[in-house]
């Protein structure tokens, strides 16, 4: 009787361990990764965007991401994103216009965003471990996040640089197979930059019409 718990009991605690490491580590490294970005003051970062389909490029663009608090400024693929924590505006160079929203992160498609996507990243997430990799002989460990609830995507891949603890590529699979992968370059952190870069200036902008959408 006094084996058979003993055994029982061994068994149990095995069972409990694996249970704990079925993500092959992933919470652990996403812990640390996380807490890194969250201390930054301010970021920057140049990014390609790559869209595939059933293998087939469609299309490359490339843009600036900054990121200073909850400020953040980003534009590509002719539109422009301004948002000073409290006001986001929208601006759209093939008409001339600007739409002007109150800003909710929440609401906010934040994929794009490492510091945002990874802040609190297990309420909406789990994730996986999946493998290691070397590219320009730096260690690169590869995460899942797989949504807890249903989005138009089912996967986010994180390339992570083990050396810097930052996250190179972010490749989002949609439902209907098409995968969007940003390249993120030029990282920098704790970089000084001015209130005036997440606001917009209507002035830089002649004959842009406004529709304000509070």
């Amino acid at each position: 009787m006094k084996r058979f718990s003993i055994t029982t009991l061994l068994i149990l605690l095995i069972a409990f361990v694996n249970a704990q490491n079925t993500d092959g580590g992933a919470t652990e490294l996403l812990n640390k990764v996380s807490k890194k970005y969250q201390a930054f003051t301010s970021l920057q970062f140049h990014y390609t965007l790559v869209t595939t389909k059933d293998t087939k490029t469609l299309g490359s663009t490339q843009g600036d991401f900054y990121l200073k608090g909850n400020k953040y400024h980003t534009s590509y693929q002719g539109q422009t994103f301004y948002c000073d924590g409290v006001t986001l505006w929208n601006y759209q160079k093939s008409t001339n216009e600007v739409s002007i929203f109150e800003y909710d992160p929440e609401d906010d498609d934040n994929m794009m965003n490492p510091r945002l996507l990874l802040k609190n990243w297990d309420k909406h997430f789990r994730a996986k471990f999946i493998r290691d990799e070397i590219s320009n002989n730096q260690s690169v460990a590869i995460i899942d996040l797989t949504p807890k609830y249903n989005q138009s995507y089912y996967r986010i891949r994180l390339f992570i640089n083990k050396n810097t603890m930052t996250i190179n590529k972010i490749a989002i699979y949609e439902k209907d197979n098409t995968i969007y992968t940003y390249h993120i370059e030029q990282f920098k952190s704790n970089v000084t930059l001015s209130d005036d870069t997440f606001t917009f200036n209507k002035s830089k902008y002649p004959g842009v019409e406004v529709n304000d959408m509070r």
